[in-house]
């Protein structure tokens, strides 16, 4: 990979390559020259940050369904245990 490049394939390598970014401003001499470009990269990362966590959930929310999917699946083929039963 050509140095200085970072590949992105997610929203939380996205969100570390904009941290970087604003961490590179912050360390400046002057870092006010670059204000408007920090409020823009502070966006950025609120965003992904956002997305990251919405991402989270699309997640807990597949693995509930397939729990619910297993749980009708067992109600159609004989007995079923309640959620508390399958936790012990």
């Amino acid at each position: 990979m050509t140095k200085g490049w970072k590949k992105i394939d997610s929203p939380s390598d996205l969100e570390r390559c904009v941290a970087t970014m604003l961490n590179k401003i912050l360390v400046n001499k002057d870092p006010l020259i670059h204000a408007g470009r920090f409020a823009s990269l502070a966006n950025s990362w609120v965003a992904c940050r956002r997305l990251s966590l919405d991402t989270l959930e699309i997640q807990q929310v597949k693995e509930e369904m397939a729990e619910l999917r297993k749980l009708v699946e067992e109600r159609k083929h004989g007995a079923i245990l309640s959620m508390d039963e399958r936790k012990e």
